[in-house]
């Protein structure tokens, strides 16, 4: 995340990632993976987007996201094969997931209820946003 941009006269302003909460941007980038192993070709029976998937990482994202992160460049790799668009697509798609990874590099071993609701509506935000764009690419 960056620590800002500039406004008039040098005043910071924040950017949107850091008005989210970090379970809501964890949740987002959940939904960028999810997006990543589409465009890479993984069917989407099984996908990060099913309930029991989705409810595991938004209960533990310590654990669950960095394995889906070691993923990431197999999926990047698998979605250029599958021709431009989708490579093109996957390269936009994992530079989002590469500035959504906390400046510490890690994530929380869980989350409580209220955190799980916001990583829940951050996937489901940036699931849609995803959808939109890529809405050929990704049946």
């Amino acid at each position: 995340m960056s620590a800002g941009r500039t406004g008039g006269e040098g005043e910071t302003v924040p950017d949107e990632n850091e008005k989210e909460s970090p379970a809501h941007r964890s949740g987002r980038l959940w939904g960028a993976l999810h997006t990543l192993r589409v465009l890479g070709g993984v069917p989407m029976k099984g996908k990060l987007a099913h309930d029991s998937r989705l409810r595991m990482a938004e209960r533990q994202p310590g654990l669950h996201i960095p394995r889906q992160l070691d993923k990431a460049t197999k999926h990047l790799v698998a979605a250029r094969r599958r021709g431009a668009r989708h490579g093109k697509a996957a390269d936009e798609v994992l530079k989002a997931v590469l500035e959504s990874i906390p400046g510490d590099g890690g994530f929380p071993e869980t989350y409580d209820t209220a955190q799980q609701k916001e990583f829940r509506d951050g996937f489901r935000a940036q699931k849609g946003t995803y959808a939109a764009a890529y809405r050929a690419l990704l049946r």
